[in-house]
């Protein structure tokens, strides 16, 4: 009975031993196998929730034309705005020094007018910016309305008003202004005329 009883032990004991490793063996290459699987699908989630990756192409768009839109200035014609159509005479002349006085500005608006006339040399005496000229001549006046118009009415910028003031003079004479009307007796002169478009703003000429 011995000789029958111990080989059966044996071979049980043997059973049991290769079952527990093949146990041990599959549940250490289970998690292992899933393990890749899994984590790239937790990265792949990470990702997708990331702020910075999702919604990184249109804020990049996005601050691209920002930038370009608030750091570059262009004349009213490149940026499709349409300028006034000026005619020179008398009485546009007249009806931009009743804006002069009747166009309130805020200290911002009066500052990009300001920075837009600086840059123009006053036509009747060019020693002077348009800003301020030498005295406020009727020319001067006319100027300083027709920026308060076209800050409060169209919006314009500092190169929009610049572009429609150089606009609005060649429209007042288009033979150009000499730069010393106002040491040559220009005073009393039309604009038209190389003048200042006289000092009396009842009798512009």
């Amino acid at each position: 009975m011995r000789f029958h009883i111990v080989p059966t032990v044996v071979a049980l004991g043997l059973g049991l031993a290769l079952a527990g490793c093949s146990r041990s063996e599959g549940s250490a290459q289970g998690p292992a196998a899933s393990a890749p699987h899994a984590g790239h699908a937790s990265a792949a989630a990470a990702d997708e929730r990331s702020p910075s990756h999702a919604g990184h192409g249109p804020a990049v768009t996005t601050a691209a034309i920002g930038r370009s839109a608030s750091g570059q200035v262009v004349p009213a014609a490149a940026a499709g705005v349409a300028l006034p159509a000026f005619t020179g005479t008398r009485e546009e002349t007249a009806r931009f020094i009743e804006y002069f006085r009747s166009i309130p500005l805020t200290p911002e608006q009066e500052r990009i007018k300001v920075e837009a006339l600086t840059a123009i040399p006053a036509p009747c005496c060019a020693e002077n910016p348009l800003a301020t000229c030498c005295c406020p001549c009727n020319m001067a006046k006319a100027a300083w309305g027709l920026s308060a118009w076209l800050i409060t009415e169209k919006g314009f910028g500092v190169e929009q008003i610049r572009e429609a003031t150089r606009t609005w003079l060649a429209a007042a004479n288009p033979d150009g202004f000499s730069g010393d009307a106002c040491h040559r007796g220009g005073c009393a002169r039309s604009m038209r005329h190389d003048g200042c478009g006289g000092m009396n703003e009842g009798e512009v000429l």
